[in-house]
């Protein structure tokens, strides 16, 4: 595990942009993984800044989507597929077909999932792997007590990750359950960034630093993982003490 710790927020957020811009220009067929919620916003909106700074072409590259809730009408403002839309896809002029998003709508949820894991091996696997961390640990929507073979799923929403999210859905319609990339599924990238943020996250940084292969602390399985980037601000980081 490499670990970065930033000044500040702001420099944490562009060390990873400048990770996504890095990897598309010297690889531009680069197949990369995203992850949503609030962590992630200002890096969509530095990795678009950048990318027009250095007339960035990205028509190449496929995009594939790490979670998404199940039970939302198309276009639901909350959806991720809305989120990546608006912070994504259409600031950095791409085509909808350069992107695979969990498949929610499909009539088998079972055959589905089997499908977008699938999808993602006839990609040649994920390069890139954006992810954030959950105040309780998790990654993607695996919440605690998921297993490292898991793989893409429907999994139930912990009240602590629908507490979390629940200002998304100021009409109280927040839904119960989503389908999720699993962990072996995450495993399996080739390269792993995480970006941890603000004080919520200290505790689950802590945690993840002290713990190995930990069910109760999913993050904790991408410590085995040969090329994993944590990058840390100084909140996040509040809680660790690293002797560099």
């Amino acid at each position: 595990m490499r670990i970065i710790l930033s000044e500040s927020t702001q420099e944490a957020v562009t060390i990873v942009a400048t990770m996504v811009t890095d990897r598309i220009s010297s690889h531009p067929n680069s197949v990369i993984g995203l992850a949503t919620g609030k962590t992630m916003e200002p890096v969509y909106a530095e990795w678009a800044r950048l990318a027009q700074i250095q007339n960035l072409k990205s028509e190449k590259c496929f995009f594939f989507m790490l979670d998404e809730y199940m039970g939302l009408p198309k276009g639901h403002p909350a959806s991720f597929r809305t989120y990546i839309e608006k912070r994504v896809l259409n600031p950095l002029n791409l085509h909808v077909d350069q992107f695979s998003f969990p498949p929610v709508f499909a009539d088998s949820i079972h055959e589905a999932a089997s499908h977008y894991e699938l999808s993602l091996k006839e990609a040649g696997g994920i390069d890139l792997q954006l992810l954030g961390i959950g105040g309780n640990g998790h990654i993607g929507f695996n919440e605690p007590g998921s297993l490292k073979n898991s793989r893409t799923r429907l999994v139930e929403l912990t009240p602590e990750t629908r507490k979390a999210n629940e200002s998304d859905f100021p009409n109280g319609d927040m839904p119960m359950r989503a389908l999720s990339m699993g962990i072996e599924t995450i495993l399996q990238g080739k390269h792993l960034v995480m970006l941890a943020t603000g004080k919520s996250k200290a505790d689950a940084i802590k945690y993840l630093m002290n713990h190995h292969d930990d069910p109760t602390c999913p993050a904790t399985f991408l410590k085995s993982h040969p090329n994993f980037t944590l990058v840390l601000d100084p909140d996040a980081a509040s809680k660790i003490n690293l002797k560099i």
